[in-house]
């Protein structure tokens, strides 16, 4: 089926013997290319998804990974909400007037973990389930539910006085294999419809923001090929599944999320004129999400301001949503660890003077369990000890 673009907007080939920076290079059921641009790494996140990182110096293709697992029971805990006047990061911002600093995070062993967990009480206003609301966790045979370890975390939220960002209702990996056989638009269309009210619903008034749809703009600024788009042969996908969060959750803020849109380019041209165009048809958008998985030291990071800028020219309001600022290599220094300091601080400065930025997430608590292995990205290092990024964080909101 022909795919359309919006408007005047060019649809570069789908697919490339190449993954560029950040872009997916394996999992479970990934068709695409495996092999990444020099100076990035194929990085497993989990079984179902890879993705082209910064370090290293040839391409490289995706390994083997181990499968999440899904937990049963929830952590009883005391509830500790974050208030301005705190010392944590939560209580910073909100003291000058943003809405959150969240974490990722997910599973017993998390909320199970006393260190983990007490940070977690402390700095976080808001979290985010890595991976157990994304469509393959929670609804991997259809109409057969695994609530679990989604509802450990929305309980422990719920106990602490935290927010929750549901992530994700619609994304082309981590996909069970019976939405990816649909080839009808009308069944893919109740399918969606079916998913967001069951999912959106079962945690209605308990959600902030969702994250409706992620990834959905391809690296060279086209669309990205995944059944949605192949079936629906255009973005009104993202009508059907925006319009259905709203009818299941209608207090939730509705977002698009996606990465690679921190700098300037056709990927951030066209997800701009996405969101502008769902707007001008009417679709219940609330939020942008820009994920700002970065490096430490990338050009990028210097104009970031610019980008944040650009995205609340959409008229919605901006979150970052999965921030992390990796190590080009396992090996550390203190002038690395000093750069992600300086580096954490130019990010969170330019939200801090973006009316329209309102929360950051960071993808993680400790470089002990981070997504990019051995790439030391977050603000806790290994031993869950306070790095110079979190020292850097408080510089920016302070800025």
């Amino acid at each position: 089926m022909k795919v359309s673009v919006l408007l005047a907007i060019s649809t570069p080939a789908l697919v490339s013997a190449q993954q560029s920076l950040w872009g997916q290079c394996g999992g479970i059921g990934y068709t695409g290319p495996t092999n990444c641009v020099a100076g990035a790494v194929c990085t497993t996140q989990n079984a179902y998804y890879a993705q082209c990182v910064s370090g290293g110096g040839q391409a490289t293709t995706a390994a083997t990974t181990r499968a999440t697992t899904a937990a049963t029971t929830a952590a009883t805990t005391t509830r500790t909400a974050s208030q301005p006047g705190g010392t944590g990061l939560d209580s910073l911002i909100k003291a000058k007037g943003k809405k959150y600093v969240g974490f990722a995070a997910d599973g017993s062993g998390t909320f199970n973990d006393a260190t983990i967990s007490n940070i977690l009480r402390t700095e976080a206003g808001s979290l985010t389930p890595e991976n157990s609301m994304k469509w393959e966790s929670i609804e991997p045979n259809q109409g057969s539910y695994n609530w679990g370890t989604a509802d450990i975390l929305v309980n422990f939220a719920q106990t602490n006085g935290k927010q929750v960002r549901g992530h994700t209702l619609l994304w082309h990996a981590q996909l069970p294999q019976w939405v990816k056989n649909i080839n009808n638009k009308a069944t893919l269309t109740t399918a969606i419809q079916n998913h967001a009210a069951a999912v959106a619903g079962r945690y209605k008034g308990k959600i902030y923001a969702w994250d409706v749809a992620n990834e959905v703009v391809a690296d060279g600024g086209g669309m990205r090929s995944s059944v949605f788009s192949q079936v629906f042969g255009d973005w009104t996908f993202l009508d059907v599944a925006f319009r259905a969060a709203k009818a299941a959750d209608p207090n939730a803020k509705l977002c698009l999320n996606d990465y690679n849109i921190n700098f300037t380019g056709a990927k951030l041209n066209t997800f701009i004129q996405v969101v502008k165009d769902l707007k001008a048809r009417g679709v219940p958008i609330d939020c942008v999400g820009t994920q700002t998985h970065t490096g430490v030291g990338d050009s990028s990071i210097a104009s970031y301001k610019n980008t944040l800028t650009m995205l609340a020219g959409t008229g919605c309001e901006v979150q970052i949503t999965e921030l992390d600022i990796a190590f080009p290599s396992t090996s550390s220094s203190s002038a690395l660890l000093t750069q992600q300091g300086n580096d954490y601080k130019t990010i969170v400065a330019a939200c801090m003077s973006t009316s329209a930025c309102t929360g950051i997430t960071v993808w993680g608590v400790s470089d002990r369990n981070t997504w990019i292995t051995g790439k030391h990205p977050l603000l806790f290092d290994e031993n869950y000890q306070k790095k110079a990024a979190y020292n850097g964080f408080v510089a920016g909101i302070n800025s």
